[in-house]
């Protein structure tokens, strides 16, 4: 039992290594296709992601 728990917790730390090295690549894919973008392109991308928000969540009020 004891052997069979530290075999999953070594899984799981090599798991979360590999996630963080995905993530991080994902960023800089991310980054550097934003890079690309015009500023119109950019905005329009941020207005959708804001209406997807607001579909999958509500609208919040906003602190002011």
């Amino acid at each position: 039992m004891n052997d069979e728990l530290i075999k999953l917790k070594e899984e799981n730390a090599r798991l979360k290594a590999e996630l963080a090295k995905y993530k991080k690549a994902h960023q800089a894919g991310a980054k550097a296709m934003n890079a690309n973008l015009t500023p119109e392109q950019r905005s329009e991308r941020a207005k959708k992601a804001v209406a997807a928000r607001i579909a999958k969540y509500g609208q919040k009020s906003r602190k002011g």
